[in-house]
């Protein structure tokens, strides 16, 4: 079985039942509707035959029924729909089979001492005949009954706003006086009613057309609602459809990205790079870079610097930013690295932002680089040493400022301004380190 098929005829059953509820006309709504029960708890059959009535402030017409069967364990709706009074009379057998007129009442509930000596009843069929209440009352209460209608003694009258649900004992334990039609004739069998309130048959059988009118009202609900559900599934399945095309499209939207970002982090073919090769010593200031990049460089040639140099990012940094322009158009700070053939890791930290007082919405340029040095075994104190007598003639021409230990601090001038170059030791303990780093800013 489909699952969201069930779910769905679920889901528009339950809509068009809070619907029913909302729509149900009001003379129902106090009638019960066919909610009002009898239910019997003896050991033989109840039989009881009505005249409906509607009390309430719209006209309506009167009804009358029977017989209707409560078997022993068995409960039978007692006010049929478009009703909410009715005047019963109880039938069930005795000891020998033979039907009486039972003076009985549900648990609870007290006789009605109205004015009502007998209603009408028909024992040779069933019946369900509908009319005015003037005709009903002048023709089935305390009247000559019509051809094959004879009278029997009611017991009790529901009244509007009583119980939704009555219980009943009844027994054949005992002789009881015969109930006798207006020829005198007894009865072993009774008439139960069993054509459904939808339908008619024959003279004295007539539809419910309160019922009718319920169920096409809750037909009609039922289709709304399941039109209602159907066109919320359609449109469901078009937004998932659209959801799911849009996914696909950032998909391979994303995917482009990447393929362009890992093809921004190749090795440029040809003479490209010789422009970002440096010689072992930089011999004034506006030469001075680190990996290729110097302080104000373009970003689009700052990220091929890198890339000549043979560092690299994850493409997916650089495709979920929107691609290289944008991955560079921001004040975060950018990492790419490499490994050397020695397991030395070297990292190479960007910072871009708009030159300093340049206005709102200029483009970003380098503002700092940073080297940092990650070694796979730690250096000694004379290769620190030496690392520090490198840097110095390869950037002298730069003005040294202050050194130590620890860190040689100098400075250089280039076409924008004065700038700093420093070397510092990190993690310098016990006369070796294991990572330094240049910065220029």
């Amino acid at each position: 079985m489909d699952t969201t098929m069930t779910v769905s005829k679920a889901w528009g059953l339950a809509l068009a039942s809070f619907f029913l509820v909302l729509f149900v006309p009001a003379h129902q709504a106090s009638a019960g509707a066919g909610d009002t029960s009898i239910c019997n708890d003896g050991t033989t059959s109840l039989y009881f035959a009505i005249v409906g009535e509607y009390e309430g402030v719209l006209p309506s017409g009167a009804m009358v029924q029977g017989l209707v069967q409560a078997a022993p364990g068995q409960c039978a709706n007692l006010v049929p729909d478009g009703m909410n009074k009715v005047i019963l009379a109880f039938f069930k057998k005795d000891s020998r089979g033979i039907l009486t007129n039972a003076l009985i009442t549900p648990v609870g509930v007290s006789r009605s001492n109205s004015d009502i000596r007998h209603i009408c009843v028909n024992m040779t069929q069933p019946y369900r005949l509908f009319g005015s209440l003037q005709h009903i009352r002048s023709s089935y209460i305390n009247a000559t009954c019509p051809e094959g209608f004879s009278p029997a003694r009611p017991t009790w009258i529901h009244q509007p706003g009583d119980r939704t649900e009555y219980h009943i004992e009844v027994h054949a334990n005992h002789i009881a006086t015969p109930w006798r039609d207006r020829a005198g004739q007894q009865y072993t069998s009774a008439p139960v009613l069993s054509v459904s309130p939808l339908h008619d048959s024959g003279p004295l059988i007539e539809a419910n057309q309160s019922s009718i009118r319920d169920v096409r009202a809750a037909q009609a609900v039922v289709d709304a609602a399941t039109r209602w559900k159907e066109e919320s599934d359609r449109r469901a399945q078009e937004r998932q459809a659209q959801i799911w095309a849009e996914q696909q499209r950032r998909r391979a939207a994303h995917e482009q990205r990447v393929d362009e970002a890992r093809a921004s982090l190749s090795k440029p073919a040809g003479a490209v790079c010789d422009q970002y090769t440096k010689p072992s010593q930089f011999k004034k200031g506006n030469d001075i870079s680190l990996s290729g990049v110097h302080l104000g460089m373009a970003l689009d040639r700052t990220h091929e610097a890198l890339v000549c140099h043979g560092f690299a990012i994850n493409p997916e940094v650089i495709a979920r930013a929107g691609g290289v322009a944008k991955f560079w158009a921001n004040a975060r700070e950018k990492t790419f690295r490499k490994t050397l053939p020695d397991g030395t890791i070297v990292f190479t930290d960007v910072e871009a932002r708009p030159p300093r007082g340049a206005p709102p919405g200029s483009e970003f340029v380098v503002l700092s680089v940073r080297i940092r040095y990650q070694f796979a075994e730690r250096l000694s104190e004379s290769e620190w040493q030496k690392i520090r007598k490198d840097f110095k003639q390869k950037y002298r021409s730069a003005k040294q400022r202050a050194e130590n230990d620890y860190a040689v601090h100098m400075q250089y001038k280039d076409a924008v301004g004065m700038h700093l170059l420093q070397l510092n030791a990190e993690d310098f303990r016990g006369g070796s380190l294991s990572r330094y780093s240049i910065t220029i800013l």
